[in-house]
């Protein structure tokens, strides 16, 4: 039973740390593209589907 608490909990870090993984990602892009004056122009999904065929 103790088992399984810290193993639940243990998921729950772990989703949250590839959340904010994902989250610093989609921002880091967004300040890229800031840069480059392309924000009306910018979307996470198109981003980071050209970053994966990469």
């Amino acid at each position: 039973r103790h088992m399984k608490v810290r193993k639940t909990r243990y998921q729950s870090i772990n989703t949250a740390k590839n959340t904010l993984k994902g989250i610093e990602c989609i921002y880091a892009l967004y300040k890229k593209n800031r840069r480059s004056l392309q924000i009306y122009g910018f979307s996470p999904c198109h981003e980071i589907s050209i970053m994966l065929a990469s």
